[in-house]
Formats: C-alpha cells, sequence, structure tokens
C-alpha cells in the first residue's frame, strides 16, 4: 500500500511539472510573436521613407511599444511567478496531503496489525480458555470419580466400624458382667478377710491382755532380781575395795559398741517385731517411728509411736508387745539400745 502511494504521488508530481512547463512555453512563445510583428512593421515603414516627423512619432509608438512591453514581461514574469509560487504551494500541499495520507495509511495499517495481533490473540487466549476448561472438566470429572470412590471407601470403612463398634459393645457388656460377678466376689473375699482380721484383732487382743499380764509379773520378778542384784553389787563393791590393787591391774574392759553390733541388734529387733505383725502388704509405702525401752535380758518395758502412719503404728506397737527380743550380750550394747528407735516399716 505504501509503494501505490509512493507511485501515485510521483505521477502526480510529473503532471504537475508538465503543465507548468507548457503554459510557461506558451507564455514565451506568444511574447515572441508580438515583438517579431512589430519588428516586421517597422521595416516597412522605413521603406518607405515617411518624412521626420512620422519617423519622431513611429520612434514615440516604438518607446511606448518598448515599454508596453517591458510591462507586458515584467507582469508575464509576475504572472509566471505567481503561478511558480501557486504551483509551488500546491505541489507542497499536496506533499502535505500525500504525507497525511501516508501516515493515515501507514496508522491504517498499523491499527490493522494491532487488530490482526488483538484478533490472533484474543484467539489463542480463546484456545488457552478452552484448553483451559477442558482440563478443568477433565479433573473435575477425575475429582468426581475419586469423590465417588472415596464416598464408596468411607462407606464401607463405616459399615466396618459400625460392625466394630457392636462387637466392642457386646465385648464391654461381656466384659462389665465378668467385672461385676467378680466385684462380687472381691466383694465376698473381702468380707471374709475382714472377718478374719477381726478374728485375728480378737485373738490378738487376748495374746496382747495375756502378755501384758505376763510382763507385769516378769516386772515384778525383775524388780526383786533387781533387788538381789544390789545387794550382790554392795558385796562386791566392797570385795572391790579389797581387792584394789589386783582389780587396777586387771585387763581394761570395751568402752563402747561397734555400729556392726548396734545395727545388728537393731534388725534383730525389726525381724521380731515382723513376725508378729499381720498383714504387712496392706501398709506398703507406709512407715512408723517407734520408741521401744528395753530391760537388761531383753524383756520389753515400755513402746510408743513418735511418728508415722496412724493405723500402721496401732498395729505395729500391738506387734511389738508380742515379740520376743534377743537379750544385749554385754552391759555397753545394752546401754546404747535400753532406749532404741527404730524405722519400721512392714516387710
Amino acid at each position: 500500500m505504501v509503494n501505490n502511494i509512493k507511485s501515485n504521488f510521483s505521477l502526480a508530481l510529473v503532471i504537475s511539472i508538465i503543465f507548468h512547463l507548457g503554459l510557461i512555453f506558451m507564455l514565451a512563445y506568444s511574447a515572441w510573436h508580438y515583438s517579431s510583428s512589430y519588428t516586421d512593421s517597422g521595416q516597412q515603414i522605413d521603406a518607405i521613407m515617411v518624412d521626420n516627423s512620422i519617423i519622431a512619432k513611429q520612434k514615440q509608438r516604438q518607446i511606448e511599444h518598448d515599454l508596453t512591453s517591458q510591462q507586458i514581461k515584467q507582469q508575464q514574469q509576475q504572472l509566471i511567478e505567481q503561478q511558480a509560487q501557486e504551483l509551488q504551494q500546491k505541489q507542497l500541499a499536496e506533499q502535505q496531503r500525500l504525507k497525511q495520507l501516508a501516515k493515515e495509511s501507514l496508522m491504517a495499517i498499523e491499527k490493522q496489525k494491532q487488530e490482526q495481533e488483538a484478533i490472533a490473540k484474543a484467539l489463542a487466549e480463546k484456545q488457552k480458555l478452552e484448553n483451559e476448561a477442558l482440563k478443568a472438566k477433565a479433573q473435575l470429572e477425575e475429582q468426581q470419580k475419586q469423590a465417588l470412590l472415596a464416598k464408596q471407601k468411607a462407606d464401607e470403612e463405616a459399615k466396618l466400624l459400625a460392625q466394630r463398634a457392636i462387637e466392642e459393645k457386646q465385648k464391654i457388656e461381656a466384659e462389665k458382667k465378668q467385672a461385676e460377678l467378680a466385684k462380687q466376689a472381691a466383694l465376698l473375699e473381702a468380707e471374709k478377710v475382714k472377718k478374719e482380721v477381726e478374728n485375728q484383732k480378737q485373738l490378738l487382743e487376748q495374746e496382747r491382755l495375756k502378755a501384758e499380764k505376763a510382763q507385769q509379773e516378769k516386772i515384778k520378778a525383775e524388780e526383786l532380781a533387781k533387788q538381789k542384784a544390789a545387794d550382790e553389787k554392795r558385796k562386791q563393791q566392797e570385795l572391790n575395795d579389797i581387792l584394789g590393787s589386783l582389780t587396777s591391774k586387771a585387763p581394761k574392759a570395751e568402752t563402747s559398741v561397734s555400729s556392726a553390733e548396734l545395727n545388728q541388734f537393731k534388725q534383730m529387733v525389726m525381724s521380731a517385731i515382723s513376725n508378729k505383725f499381720i498383714n504387712p502388704s496392706l501398709y506398703q509405702g507406709k512407715n512408723c517411728i517407734l520408741k521401744i525401752q528395753l530391760a537388761p535380758d531383753g524383756l520389753l518395758l515400755n513402746v510408743s509411736s513418735i511418728d508415722g502412719d496412724p493405723t500402721l503404728c496401732r498395729e505395729a506397737i500391738s506387734a511389738t508387745k508380742l515379740a520376743v527380743f534377743p537379750k544385749p550380750k554385754n552391759n555397753l550394747l545394752y546401754k546404747e539400745v535400753k532406749n532404741l528407735q527404730i524405722n519400721f516399716i512392714p516387710k
């Protein structure tokens, strides 16, 4: 299209130049023809040989003719220049118009190109949307298929869970019945054990009363023995005074008790109490601090609790009163254990 515009512009320019050249040629030819005619007339007048007045007039006419020719030439030149100027303006206007046409044509071409690109882009976008729609449709169908499979799987799992729940419920009911039966049996067993414990407590109380009575009798006998021992000690002291020199030379007795001997005696006391303690499993994790007073021969003089579980302490005191304790092997050990504190833990 641009080539067509350039071709049309060149053709119009050539035509315009030819037209103006033709016009200039015609004006030049007219001026030349007029001058030639006038020269021929003058030559004829000269040939006739008229008088001077005529010649003078003829010269005057020639002068006027020359002036007129110059004016005509000036006018023709002005006309030519004016026409050339107008032609130039028209050419400029035509060139401007052609430029505008070319610009509009280029704009039209660009617009058409943009429209084509927009159409191509729209077609590509349409194709893309169609592809995406197809892809989305395929994905939706796949999702629906997966959802259907998931629903079927969920229904199967729900049925299985429901079946398991029924079985679990039946199992729980059976275990509940067994637990109820076991509970009833345990209650009966506990009642039986309770009765046995009560009977055992009664027997222990009877034995405790017997032991207290025997203890009192033993205390009385011990007091008599202490009195007898005091008399013997007094007599021995008198003998020692007589044999002072010999006594000073005798080997010295031990003045302290070893930790091993003390711990061994405490373990023996602990074992003696444990042997008389009933149902130690009922007091697991509990303890009782006992204060025990012993006689030189191991006889229990008194027992009390300092700290610990009240129920355990009560049972431990009862067991202590029934226990038989070892006799300290010497006076030094007796001095350490006659007021003994032990941490009793049922075993």
